[in-house]
């Protein structure tokens, strides 16, 4: 049966005050002048109910929230929005008695959170499903929303002419079509994990496909060889390495046994080596001791200089009295001197004490004896130095000597045996990395096997997919015979409107859209609009029929309707027309009763009436959105006349 869904009443609150329309017939008919908010009501049905809506600027600049009174399946919900903020991205779910707020559910998904869609799709007992679908190459499976759905009862006043259910826009026709199977049992949850889980062998088959490309033609590239070439080739190398290592050996043997011939011989030669280093830092500490010595005794004849020349100066200058400064030659008989001073360095006057002839000549006894003594000990040092030296000579004579027996003890059995080793070592390393590079291709070679296996394994499975889906599909086939039925309840329907160039109707087995005269939708367009509007109105009239009918299809038992008589004329003919829409509008609303409910928008009043219709009707006194003054048609007469006073 229908999924049950009614809106209740909905209620618009502005700064200053707020209006509440019920809709409480099977069927209401919204009615008024261009511009009154007929399409604004339908439109905020939409937003109140979590989807994106087109609002006039009369709505954002003057609504604050709208509030709906929503019956989903067995449940009475209210639903509450603001429509500009931050808090519009969220839905106030509200106590149906007290009004109070018992949680806010968001409008668009996130992780772990429970949407608004969730909610009201749990309610009318839709499932809650995710589709197979694709997006830039790979698998993104999309959720189905409780908006999605809604797609299928709401017909706009713009789309009404254009398009079913959305068909034209790409994003929405893989949702679309699984929207209508889940509706009319023709897929359910196990078949849709079916072909989600194919979407994904799919992009794994695709990935590993491009993968083994990849290394194959890197393999192509790098060494045509093949792998069983390689494999050959590698086992030779491990042959030819084999004997390489073995003759390396053998040769490092060889070199092991000579060493130990010489070992006496360089053994003595490290000896002297040790017994020549430890002359030369003999002769080094001797040189450094004499270069000490050498620095007393010329100490010493400083000072016995030093001391010869005081002596003099005392002798040759305290006779004579200064007037001029002798370095720079001014005067000094202006220049104010303490008693007892130097009128040249202003020191203090030297005590007759102080310059005693016989200290004088003590001191240089003293330094002459020290001369003599350094003297004598600097010769002692300088003979050591000469000895050292000449032991030092005489080692590294020595050395010399013994080097040249070992080179030449060496030279025909040793050397040639290094060449020999580094010659060996040398093709053992070429050998070893030919061994890796061919070991690396080869494991790319594996790699390769391995993809392979892989590819054989998800093909494989994709098939058991395929064959699973197909059994699924056979299974659920009985849903064929109600899409039979649909499409001709659809072009009975149709065909008994008398509408001009409709020779036949039929709903596609593929599409699920409306085929007219074999041509689809969009050439009824060359027809006019009201052609295009009335196939689309039969359309959806049909599904929902369909669902009050059949206790297992789940068509949504509300439908709105924005324009039904859209691009209709104003002939006799075309009255008649409308008036046979609005016919089959009272056979439902009567037939039904409350387990559907129409709720239609239309510039003019209906041209039939029935108890089974309410009335919602705006004019420009009394627009939709409340409190709020409407321009209305006569805006242009007012502005003209006052201009003329």
């Amino acid at each position: 049966m229908a999924v049950h869904l009614r809106i209740v009443s909905l209620t618009v609150t502005t700064a200053e005050t707020e209006k509440t329309y019920r809709f409480d017939r099977p069927a209401t008919v919204i009615t008024g002048p261009i511009g009154t908010g007929k399409s604004s009501l339908l439109m905020l049905f939409k937003h109140v109910l979590g989807g994106s809506a087109m609002l006039t600027p009369a709505v954002r600049e003057n609504v604050l929230s709208v509030q709906a009174e929503v019956t989903a399946g067995n449940e009475r919900v209210v639903l509450r929005r603001a429509i500009e903020g931050d808090t519009a991205d969220t839905v106030d779910l509200l106590d149906p008695r007290s009004l109070t707020l018992e949680r806010s559910l968001p409008v668009r998904a996130s992780e772990g959170a429970t949407t608004l869609s969730d909610y009201l799709l749990d309610a009318i007992g839709f499932p809650r499903e995710q589709i197979a679908a694709r997006r830039e190459g790979a698998a993104r499976p999309q959720n189905l929303t409780f908006n999605d759905l809604y797609a299928y009862a709401y017909l706009q006043a713009r789309e009404i002419d254009r398009q079913v259910v959305g068909h034209l826009d790409n994003w929405f026709e893989t949702k679309r079509k699984e929207l209508f199977r889940l509706m009319f049992g023709l897929t359910d949850s196990a078949l849709m994990e079916l072909k989600r889980t194919k979407n994904q062998l799919l992009d794994k088959l695709k990935a590993r496909t491009a993968e083994h490309d990849n290394v194959s033609a890197f393999l192509a590239a790098s060494d045509p060889r093949s792998d069983d070439e390689l494999r050959a080739e590698l086992t030779q190398l491990r042959d030819t390495l084999q004997r390489a290592d073995s003759a390396l050996a053998s040769l490092r043997n060889e070199l092991e046994e000579q060493t130990a011939a010489d070992t006496a011989l360089r053994g003595e030669l490290q000896a002297a080596i040790r017994t020549a280093q430890q002359a030369e830092e003999e002769v080094s500490a001797a040189t450094d001791l004499v270069e000490a010595r050498r620095a007393v005794v010329a100490q010493i004849h400083l000072d016995l200089s030093r001391l010869d020349r005081s002596v003099t100066a005392i002798d040759q200058l305290s006779p004579f009295e200064f007037v001029v400064c002798p370095r720079c030659v001014q005067p000094l008989a202006a220049r104010a001197v303490e008693d007892g001073h130097c009128l040249v360095c202003l020191q203090p006057d030297p005590a007759d004490a102080d310059i005693d002839p016989a200290a004088i000549e003590e001191t240089r006894t003293v330094l002459l004896q020290q001369l003599e003594d350094a003297q004598r000990i600097q010769q002692a040092d300088e003979t050591h130095l000469r000895t050292a030296q000449e032991r030092s000579q005489q080692l590294s004579f020595a050395v010399s000597s013994l080097r040249r027996e070992f080179d030449a003890q060496t030279r025909d059995a040793v050397a040639p045996r290094f060449d020999a080793i580094a010659e060996a070592s040398s093709r053992v390393a070429a050998l070893k990395a030919s061994i890796d590079a061919i070991t690396q291709l080869r494991e790319s070679w594996a790699r390769v096997r391995a993809i392979d296996a892989d590819i054989r394994s998800l093909k494989a499975q994709r098939r058991a997919v395929n064959q699973d889906i197909k059994e699924k599909s056979e299974q659920l086939k009985a849903g064929q015979s109600l899409l039979g039925d649909l499409s001709t309840e659809f072009g009975r329907l149709l065909t008994g409107w008398n509408l001009p160039w409709v020779q036949t109707a039929v709903i596609d087995r593929d599409t699920y859209l409306p085929v007219i005269n074999q041509q689809p939708f969009e050439s009824l367009q060359a027809s006019g609009g009201g052609l295009a509007t009335s196939v689309n109105l039969a359309y959806h009239l049909t599904l929902l029929t369909s669902g009050l009918d059949h206790t297992d299809v789940l068509v949504p038992s509300l439908l709105v309707i924005d324009s039904p008589r859209k691009a209709f004329g104003n002939n006799t003919l075309d009255h008649q027309r409308g008036a046979e829409i609005y016919s089959r509008f009272r056979t439902l609303a009567d037939a039904y009763g409350g387990r559907l409910q129409l709720i239609i928008a239309d510039n003019d009043p209906p041209p039939i009436t029935s108890d089974s219709f309410g009335k919602v009707e705006f004019d420009y006194e009394n627009p939709m959105v409340p409190g709020v003054a409407h321009p209305g048609p006569d805006r242009v007469t007012r502005l003209e006349g006052q201009v003329q006073d």
